[in-house]
């Protein structure tokens, strides 16, 4: 048990005894440029009403843009806001123009329920009870005559009723219709931000069944690419690509330094053990073992 002790601590020493290597670390820092974007846009639809534009434009902290829409009641709704880092969110709200009197509902005529004309119910007419006479001089009470309906009244009633249902005057329900104009909006935007290289813009424009506009982009390759694009009902989409510039190449990658191999454990020698103990000889046990008579002598 000794001898696995020092076998151990031995190992434990020599462990030690091993230099730390540090693994080195690679931090890339990128360089945080303020943020800086622009963009603005607008819709102008006379057939649903739907009239908005908005511009915004950015420099770092501080923002300033505008939006403006025309509201249900025809009043013109113009925003303007700024912020920044000192002053926070500040907007003036401005109104122009006047309200625009709704129409009236339209009054829905129902027509008057017609006047339904019953039949007068058939007299009925009783059989006037036959008189008994009776030779004895006792008289009794006539009996009493059961009713008799007639069926020809009933089916009169219902006959009426038929008569007076489909004398009522059918009313048609009345359809809206909704004068389609042609379709017509306006739009455009733009987003310019350095930092993360995100460049590009749009516009288009409709009037009925003609559309045009164009849209542009810079590639991650450095690439300016343009599309100016036209569609209508009779020639359907044209679209006509270009690009501008030369592809800029990305830079190498950076080598990354790897630390030297962490130096061998060297093992001590092993622990020399002492030699056995000898065996402990025992002597050979006695064989016999021999006993004298006493000698006994009696005098006399």
């Amino acid at each position: 048990m000794a001898a696995k002790f020092i076998a151990v601590l031995s190992l434990a020493v020599a462990a030690s005894a091993i230099p730390l290597v540090p693994v080195a670390k690679y931090a890339y820092a990128e360089a945080e440029a303020p943020a800086h974007y622009e963009f603005q846009y607008s819709v102008h639809d006379e057939h649903t009403g739907d009239i908005k534009q908005q511009q915004e434009a950015r420099a770092g902290d501080d923002v300033h843009g505008s939006y403006s829409l025309v509201q249900p009641d025809g009043v013109h709704r113009i925003v303007e806001y700024t912020s920044d880092k000192e002053h926070g969110f500040n907007a003036i709200v401005r109104y122009e123009g006047h309200p625009i009197p709704q129409p009236a509902p339209a009054k829905i005529a129902y027509a008057a329920p017609a006047k339904i004309a019953y039949a007068t119910p058939a007299k009925i007419t009783y059989a006037a009870p036959a008189k008994i006479a009776y030779s004895a001089p006792i008289s009794y009470a006539a009996p009493v005559a059961k009713v008799a309906y007639a069926p020809v009244a009933k089916f009169v009633a219902v006959l009426a009723l038929a008569v007076a249902a489909s004398a009522l005057p059918v009313v048609p329900v009345g359809k809206i219709a909704y004068a389609e104009a042609p379709a017509q909006y306006d739009f455009q935007y733009s987003v310019h931000d350095g930092q993360s290289g995100d460049v590009k813009q749009q516009q288009e424009n409709r009037a009925g069944d003609a559309v045009h506009g164009s849209y542009s982009l810079v590639q991650p390759d450095g690439v300016h690419r343009i599309v100016e694009y036209t569609a209508d009902k009779e020639h359907g989409f044209i679209a006509n690509v270009r690009y501008e510039g030369h592809p800029i190449q990305a830079p190498a990658p950076a080598k990354i330094a790897y630390a030297a191999p962490v130096a061998k454990v060297a093992y001590a020698a092993p622990v020399a053990y002492a030699a056995p103990v000898a065996k402990v000889a025992y002597s050979a046990p006695l064989t016999h073992v021999s006993y004298s008579s006493p000698s006994i002598s009696y005098q006399h």
